[in-house]
């Protein structure tokens, strides 16, 4: 007698929704896939008058109501969380002192490791979730060993597994990036979400540091840390 091989156990799945097209399609791949998911949209920012309008960074007021439509298209339950303080202490704040002591830091890199996986990941297990759902571009490689190892994702040209580099084997056991483990180009991303009816599917990339609301770097540092004298090395 041939025995049926089982399938997946289907898992509660929080995705992190940040109002982009990654994200967007990552939920709509993991809800396909047959899992329980819900989405959510971190609130970073303590004073909403300092979320920017039109840019192309992200965690804009935009951003949440982007996140929020593209749930209803999927069909899953959707919640705004407020980490803005988390995020103040663990993002801003390093930013500001990394740079203090003459590094160059990756706000993206600490967030990941502080906000998305470490504060959202723990509130989300604390609630009976197994794992964290996000549009990265990167795959989680379970080793004989059951450890696992992160790697580059199968697109290079939009590889993120350098900003979870910081990721522990904790924390990689209960992730999930759907987007990174198929040969798939950003833009077929895009033609996957208008498919799917998200709206998101013509959205630019972020790239500016979100905190920053008009995109001078310079200009925020010196207000936190003064002007600074000495040659740039």
């Amino acid at each position: 007698m041939t025995e049926t091989p089982q399938r997946p156990r289907p898992l509660r799945v929080l995705a992190a929704m940040s109002g982009g097209v990654d994200s967007a399609v990552a939920a709509a791949r993991a809800a396909e896939a047959g899992h329980d998911v819900t989405g959510v949209h971190l609130a970073l920012s303590a004073n909403p008058q300092s979320f920017r309008t039109g840019a192309r960074g992200c965690c804009t007021i935009e951003d949440s109501r982007d996140a929020r439509r593209a749930a209803d298209v999927i069909g899953i339950p959707f919640y705004v969380w407020d980490l803005a303080d988390r995020f103040r202490e663990d993002v801003v704040e390093d930013f500001v002192a990394e740079y203090e002591a003459g590094r160059t830091p990756n706000p993206c890199l600490r967030c990941n490791e502080k906000i998305k996986f470490a504060a959202l990941l723990d509130k989300a297990l604390a609630l009976g979730f197994d794992a964290v759902c996000t549009g990265h571009y990167a795959q989680v490689i379970v080793r004989e060993d059951g450890t696992r190892e992160l790697h580059r994702a199968s697109d290079m040209a939009k590889d993120q597994s350098y900003v979870l580099g910081v990721l522990d084997d904790r924390q990689l056991a209960h992730a999930l990036f759907p987007l990174g483990d198929t040969v798939t180009t950003k833009d077929e991303i895009r033609a996957e979400a208008e498919r799917r009816g998200l709206a998101v599917a013509k959205k630019p990339d972020s790239h500016d540091i979100c905190f920053i609301a008009d995109g001078d770097t310079q200009g925020f540092l010196a207000s936190r840390l003064g002007k600074a004298e000495g040659d740039i090395v």
